[in-house]
């Protein structure tokens, strides 16, 4: 029988999904003034050094995920 484990990064990604699904959620119920993914996408979007750093992090995860031996 195999026994599948889950190790304590898996949990912290549901734990990011959960919150996140939460604050959308949350978000997508309430007043129109809180602090919505489209208001956050804005905001980041608003400068290059911001656009750039996400350029690095998906470059970044994309090296993690791609180009590791096994």
């Amino acid at each position: 029988m195999t026994l599948l484990a889950i190790v304590p990064g898996a949990l912290v990604w549901a734990a990011l999904a959960g919150a996140s699904a939460a604050w959308l959620a949350v978000v997508l119920l309430a007043s129109p003034k809180l602090i919505g993914p489209r208001r956050v996408l804005r905001w980041l979007l608003a400068s290059w050094l911001s656009r750039f750093m996400i350029v690095a992090a998906w470059g970044a995860a994309g090296w993690h995920i791609f180009c590791q031996r096994p």
